[in-house]
């Protein structure tokens, strides 16, 4: 066989075993760095696909088109035969991902990027979101996000009195949104120090989707923040410290969620 052919051959040789079709054991390498048009192998047996200095056994500067799946051996023993792929996390900066989907009868749905805590895959952390540094251009800016055991939205905003009162009217959802118990009201004075209040109505601080605040003082025009909080109406209470038994945890790392558990076969009897 003419040495271009041997050559061609190493090259496709490497090309499968870098995709982990054939061992590379069974790969007959040149002995000195060799280009065929367009492919480099080099002393270590590295193929190179546009470039001419390779860096790993399948470097490919440039876009890739594959047409059939690509498979791995999971993380750690873990997600079966996924691929793996190299990503960067904001507290453990590179580390492994995997794609994976919720068993909902169809691979097509619930999508989730799956990461590896490389100290302990199955730890939970706070979750986080990163956006560019406003000022530092060098830098990223990493927020966590506030948690608490229910499940509220908040509202807020600025407001002044005038002849004493104010009312402050929230979006027209809110009555349908939240629940009518456990809705609390936060009033802050700006520039001022006239006494202010949350007057109910209807036996309710916040009824109709607004608030009254009035001051003792009847000719008040007290600027003020105010901040409003309530629970949601469209879920059950959050079971802040349920038995592992009543939950099962669907998700991966911080990203987690959890749905009511499969009775038992003795629970389903009764």
């Amino acid at each position: 066989m003419r040495q271009p052919q041997k050559l061609r051959l190493a090259a496709l040789g490497l090309v499968l075993a870098g995709l982990g079709l054939i061992p590379l054991a069974g790969v007959v390498l040149a002995q000195t760095p060799t280009a065929i048009k367009g492919f480099i192998v080099d002393q270590k047996g590295n193929l190179g696909v546009g470039t001419s200095a390779p860096q790993a056994m399948l470097h490919v500067a440039g876009n890739t088109l594959i047409e059939g799946l690509i498979k791995g051996d999971g993380v750690n023993g873990q997600f079966g035969s996924s691929a793996v792929l190299s990503g960067f996390d904001t507290r453990y900066g590179q580390r492994p991902f995997v794609l994976t989907y919720n068993e909902t009868g169809s691979p097509q749905t619930s999508i989730q990027i799956q990461a590896v805590d490389p100290t302990n895959p199955n730890r939970s952390v706070y979750k986080t979101f990163v956006i560019d540094h406003p000022v530092a251009r060098d830098r990223y800016l990493v927020h966590a996000s506030l948690e608490g055991p229910e499940g509220a939205v908040y509202y807020r905003g600025s407001a002044q009195l005038a002849h004493g009162r104010a009312v402050v009217k929230l979006p027209a959802y809110f009555e349908s949104l939240t629940r009518a118990a456990g809705r609390t009201v936060q009033l802050t004075n700006v520039d001022g120090f006239d006494p202010l209040a949350i007057r109910t109505r209807n036996g309710r601080k916040v009824s109709e989707a607004a608030f009254l605040v009035v001051s003792s003082n009847p000719t008040s025009s007290q600027r003020f923040d105010w901040e409003v909080k309530a629970l949601r109406a469209d879920g059950a209470p959050l079971q802040v410290e349920p038995l592992k038994t009543q939950l099962t945890v669907s998700g991966f790392g911080p990203y987690t969620y959890a749905t009511p558990a499969a009775p038992t076969a003795g629970e389903a009897a009764r």
